[in-house]
């Protein structure tokens, strides 16, 4: 049986897109930029809620 050669990768991926999200917002929030931090808040909810996906999918 061959054994999965990437199956760390995913979590690594996730943890990054976790740490994105948190950058993002800090950024965001650094900047106050009016309706465009909306639009910065709701791009780290996508990436962070995909980053925990990914992260945590194989806990069962």
């Amino acid at each position: 049986m061959a054994s999965n050669r990437y199956a760390a990768r995913p979590p690594l991926y996730g943890m990054v897109l976790v740490f994105a999200a948190m950058a993002l917002v800090a950024v965001t929030a650094y900047m106050h930029i009016g309706w465009w931090s909306t639009i910065g808040y709701v791009i780290a909810v996508v990436l962070a809620v995909s980053g925990f996906a990914l992260a945590f999918r194989d806990l069962s």
